[in-house]
């Protein structure tokens, strides 16, 4: 085992440190998608399972949350 001495501390002055400090940053904000709201959607065991299994029949099984918008899209397009 290859023993190496402590690597040194840069030397950086007090001025150089408070520069940095008083610059100081911007404030985090809230990263929301515009235009979106989040939704909670309870479904039966039964429901989940018959989607699941379409879902799994697809080449490319989307995700639920996926197949759960398309059902939706679909559905609107024919009420509209």
């Amino acid at each position: 085992m290859a023993i190496s001495r402590k690597p040194s501390k840069p030397d950086v002055s007090e001025a150089t440190i408070n520069a940095i400090i008083e610059k100081g940053g911007s404030v985090a904000q809230d990263k929301k998608d515009v235009g979106k709201k989040n939704l909670q959607l309870r479904l039966e065991t039964d429901l989940i399972d018959q989607i699941d299994e379409i879902r799994g029949k697809r080449t490319i099984s989307p995700s639920r949350h996926t197949w759960i918008l398309e059902a939706i899209y679909e559905k609107l397009q024919r009420e509209s």
